[in-house]
């Protein structure tokens, strides 16, 4: 369990993920590393902590459970491990997994999702770009992936591609990312205002 915990995933750029680097080097007039993660993530600062697990595969040993009772030796024990890969690199994944357990140890399923990209143009996307320079000259829309959940997965399967598009206007000394699911996560009314007007822009403008 320790092993798959500790084990660092080979770095992988997939398409979304060049865009992404592509999107920001314009936007910030730089030019970001697209070949050694540890610099890119350097350059990209507080958001390094949202991009960081977009850059490979990652698996992380969250629950244990062996046995029934304190004085008794477990017969047998399990792990869950949250394993995430990346569009594309599922068999990646699995069998750097299996390589790591060792003999006597089986890897099996428990819930299996599919990971998604979607192109970053078309008007849906240009509609974005307006709703945002609308409300913020400078601001530019940039693809990323999410290493979360999104309801995007169970759209696919109708055949709906999905985009995720929250504007938000933060203050440059929030480190919004560190607050992620803490009990101190928040955001200024200020930014949520933005977003809404933002929205607003977007929608009506379908």
């Amino acid at each position: 369990v320790a092993a798959v915990g500790n084990h660092k995933f080979d770095f992988a750029l997939t398409p979304t993920v060049r865009d992404f680097i592509r999107a920001v080097s314009d936007a910030l007039g730089m030019e970001l590393s697209a070949d050694d993660p540890e610099e890119l993530l350097a350059q990209l600062g507080p958001i390094a902590r949202i991009i960081g697990a977009t850059l490979s595969n990652t698996a992380n040993p969250t629950m244990l459970n062996a046995g029934y009772k304190h004085n008794v030796i477990p017969g047998a024990a399990e792990a869950m491990i949250d394993g995430r890969f990346l569009p594309g690199y599922e068999d990646e994944l699995i069998k750097d997994i299996e390589n790591l357990l060792p003999p006597g140890v089986v890897l099996e399923d428990v819930v299996n999702g599919i990971a998604l990209e979607a192109p970053f143009e078309g008007p849906l996307i240009d509609a974005m770009g307006a709703a945002i320079r609308a409300e913020d000259p400078f601001g530019t829309p940039v693809p990323y992936t999410v290493s979360g959940g999104t309801d995007a997965k169970a759209f696919s399967t109708l055949g709906i591609t999905c985009y995720g598009f929250l504007p938000l206007l933060l203050p440059p000394e929030l480190d919004f990312s560190a607050m992620f699911h803490g009990v101190d996560e928040r955001v200024p009314t200020s930014g949520l205002e933005f977003g809404a007007r933002v929205m607003d822009r977007f929608v009506r403008s379908l």
